[in-house]
């Protein structure tokens, strides 16, 4: 499964992709941490989660 991480920093956009959920919240939280903006994790049927939503995904995978 591919996992799409899209963010903003001061060069432009950045889409990065990740194999697993885990692998994929764990990019998105550096992104965070190295102050990107309008950070979003998209699974593979097209949802697309933004940080206050990261949780969401988190149970979704181990529901």
């Amino acid at each position: 499964m591919r996992f799409l991480i899209t963010a903003q920093d001061t060069a432009g956009s950045v889409t990065l992709n990740r194999e697993s959920v885990p692998a994929a919240l764990k990019k998105a939280g550096e992104l965070i941490s190295d102050g990107c903006w309008d950070v979003e994790i998209a699974t593979p049927d097209g949802t697309v989660y933004r940080p206050a939503q990261f949780d969401e995904l988190k149970e979704r995978v181990s529901a």
